[in-house]
């Protein structure tokens, strides 16, 4: 499997691979998603810039000191912080799938990784809206046996047809599926 983001997956300690069990998918969320916060971002940063020479210009006439003038500055420092917020939660989230289990890993830091065996999945199924079908992406349910168990919603899968295919196929050859 290729590396996401520098990551050897088959070397993640939170990543539990059986002897012969292999990563059949890989991934996080569709890149498009980030596009509304980076479009939010640029924004702030473009409107902080421009309020940044204006109110420079002013106080200058003014005779105010120019150090003032940066205040508007905070705008674009909240832009970058708005960005790079955006992309760490985009970055933070990632989904496995192996011919054993399905995994959910959220965070960078700190760590919630959600492992669900095949054995104890019951049904797939994924949903995508009009807008989201002309941008290939959407979500996959996995719905699993058992009474305290959660089921898994993959969240913004890139191809999620493809990726519900794939996890699928891993049913139709577990050992333990529940006649997917």
């Amino acid at each position: 499997m290729r590396p996401l983001f520098g990551e050897r997956l088959e070397d993640a300690d939170w990543l539990h691979l059986g002897g012969e069990e292999t990563i059949q998918w890989a991934g996080r969320p569709a890149r498009i998603t980030l596009l509304p916060a980076a479009l939010v971002s640029i924004g702030l940063i473009a409107v902080g810039i421009v309020l940044t020479g204006l109110a420079r210009g002013f106080l200058r006439e003014q005779g105010w000191p120019v150090v003032i003038g940066y205040l508007p500055a905070i705008v674009a420092l909240a832009g970058i912080a708005f960005g790079l917020y955006a992309y760490l939660q985009w970055v933070r989230l990632l989904y496995v799938v192996t011919d054993d289990a399905i995994y959910v890993k959220i965070g960078l830091i700190s760590r919630d990784v959600t492992q669900v065996p095949l054995g104890r999945v019951q049904n797939t199924a994924y949903t995508q809206s009009i807008f989201e079908r002309m941008l290939a992406f959407g979500t996959i349910y996995v719905y699993t046996a058992g009474t305290h168990t959660d089921d898994l919603a993959l969240e913004h899968v890139p191809r999620p047809a493809l990726v519900k295919e794939t996890i699928t196929t891993q049913l139709r050859g577990h050992p333990e599926s529940h006649g997917l």
